[in-house]
């Protein structure tokens, strides 16, 4: 008798199984914890309805994986070939990244109508260069270019769900700052050697990352600089054991072939117009403007620098050990057109980067011989959202 009831009972078990499709992603009201999203947002006409959803971490980091979790309730099955996808947006629009995924893991083939199921999609890594502390979230089903419908009041115009803002941790990103102070000094001598008082009392910009802003670059870089009525003065003091230059002419490509060092300026901080000057080991200068990022390029563009280098080693002998170089250059204030004011006021704020790269002699280049001041979190040197800050300060050393 007892083995009867024990039969009927896995029986009865299992037609809740096969009725639920699963007992696996299905829960109730009260696994939806208070801190979720509430969205309430119906598809295709209340076929199905996403309840809420939320983050794990609830404030996900730049560079490190997160979870999203998602609460849905199906009137009618989901049909073969469909599946999530996942948009995270910044409030303009202008920054996204993306994530698809099959519902459930596409372990369920029959979904439990009129159930709460649960999701959880596991996101590989919030971008680090995704410059903001929110994203906006859109979500739906897909197939092909197909998309299901929410409701107009939710719907973005592309038929994707606005299903609400996640705020991020940015910790994990570096912001820096440098104050610019003014010298007295009738007249600057540019000779490289870093050798005047006011860079010894000047604002130092240490340390150097690499590009990506995952660790410290393996050789440092001081980069330091000063300003007068006539220019904004920029001094690179470069640890290097194989001082590496062989382009001869103005605006060849240094960065490809050369120890260089590089600014880019955004005075006004829209990341529509720049400028970037380099000046490599042996004393060649490439400069260039820009639109957007790396768009626009117009190499006829003449900064109007003055500058020079100075060697501790010798150049392209790699059978000796140098010590490192020293450049210092001088940026015409004339020359930053979208400045709001040249020469800065007391208390002005601009965008910028300082950059080095390191070549060595017969030696493939690696991700540690591109570094940066303020890392731009990205393969190139362009990412013009993640510049640092320079404030120019009317307070005079000497």
């Amino acid at each position: 008798m007892k083995r009867v009831r024990f039969f009927f009972l896995l029986l009865t078990i299992a037609t809740i199984l096969i009725s639920c499709g699963s007992h696996e992603g299905v829960v109730t009201q009260k696994d939806i914890p208070p801190y979720a999203v509430k969205v309430n947002a119906p598809l295709n006409n209340g076929d199905m309805e996403l309840l809420a959803f939320y983050t794990k971490p609830l404030k996900p980091r730049h560079g490190e994986p997160f979870e999203l979790i998602t609460f849905w309730r199906f009137k009618k099955q989901i049909a073969d070939g469909w599946k999530l996808f996942f948009h995270f947006e910044d409030e303009d629009g202008e920054q996204r990244f993306g994530y698809d995924h099959a519902f459930l893991n596409g372990k369920i083939k029959k979904i439990a109508l009129n159930k709460i199921i649960k999701d959880v999609a596991k996101i590989k890594e919030y971008p680090v260069i995704f410059d903001a502390n929110k994203f906006v979230v859109k979500t739906g089903f897909f197939n092909g270019s197909k998309r299901t419908k929410p409701q107009k009041k939710f719907d973005d115009g592309s038929s994707r769900l606005v299903a609400g803002t996640i705020k991020t941790d940015d910790s994990t990103l570096q912001k820096k700052k440098m104050s610019i102070y003014a010298i007295a000094m009738e007249s600057v001598k540019i000779d490289g050697k870093l050798d005047e008082s006011f860079w010894e009392n000047a604002s130092v910009g240490t340390p150097f990352w690499r590009s990506r802003g995952d660790k410290m670059a393996p050789v440092q870089t001081k980069v330091m600089a000063v300003m007068d009525k006539y220019n904004l003065y920029v001094g690179f003091d470069v640890v290097d054991s194989d001082i590496h230059a062989i382009q001869t002419k103005d605006d060849a490509p240094l960065y490809d072939t050369d120890d260089v060092v590089e600014i880019f300026i955004d005075a006004n901080g829209d990341g529509k117009n720049y400028y970037e000057m380099q000046v490599s080991a042996a004393g060649i200068k490439f400069d260039s403007s820009f639109t957007s990022r790396r768009k626009g390029r117009n190499d006829a563009w003449d900064s109007k620098i003055k500058y020079a280098v100075s060697l501790n080693g010798t150049l392209n002998n790699s059978k000796d050990s140098d010590k490192g170089w020293s450049v210092e250059i001088a940026i015409p204030w004339e020359s930053i057109k979208d400045a709001a004011h040249t020469p800065p006021q007391d208390g002005d704020k601009w965008k910028a980067f300082f950059y080095r790269i390191n070549r060595h002699t017969g030696k493939k280049a690696t991700g540690d011989d591109f570094t940066a001041w303020q890392p731009p979190y990205a393969s190139d040197f362009h990412n013009v959202r993640m510049m640092g800050e320079l404030l120019f300060v009317y307070e005079q050393i000497q």
